[in-house]
């Protein structure tokens, strides 16, 4: 049997982790960094979107932006046609956006020259490769 899976998982968790210990003192963590970056890179996104962008659950999604909003740092509105709340970052959002990006790229940069250039290239080589082989095997794109 091979332990391939577990230590990507394991190994998810140890990153997750770190790069939560590059942002505590901001008060967020990488689960409210992803919408972060989702809504700062697309700007204005439903949940539904924010939920299929970062392949999560609905109920930890929620749990997310209820504390991003409770945290001022985006809102939520009712999208024109009534249906679903769009969400976007807030002014306070948008002004720490800089901030928490340097955080997150100094811990990954740190990770990265560790790693040196040679296995940096092959890490992202594979990873590609695997996110590939998932979402052809899901029926996906490829």
């Amino acid at each position: 049997m091979s332990l391939v899976f577990h230590h990507i998982l394991q190994l998810s968790r140890e990153v997750n982790t770190y790069l939560n210990e590059a942002l505590k003192k901001e008060d967020i963590y990488m689960s409210h960094w992803a919408v972060i970056f989702q809504l700062h890179e697309n700007g204005q996104l439903t949940q539904t979107q924010l939920k299929d962008r970062l392949n999560i659950e609905a109920p930890p999604l929620s749990r997310t932006v209820a504390r991003l909003e409770e945290l001022g740092y985006i809102e939520k509105y009712v999208s024109e046609d009534k249906r679903t709340n769009n969400i976007k970052l807030s002014e306070e959002g948008e002004a720490n956006y800089p901030k928490w990006q340097a955080l997150i790229q100094t811990a990954e940069n740190s990770l990265l020259q560790e790693l040196g250039e040679k296995r940096k290239t092959e890490l992202d080589d594979h990873v590609l490769t695997l996110s590939a082989v998932i979402r052809k095997i899901k029926g996906g794109d490829e």
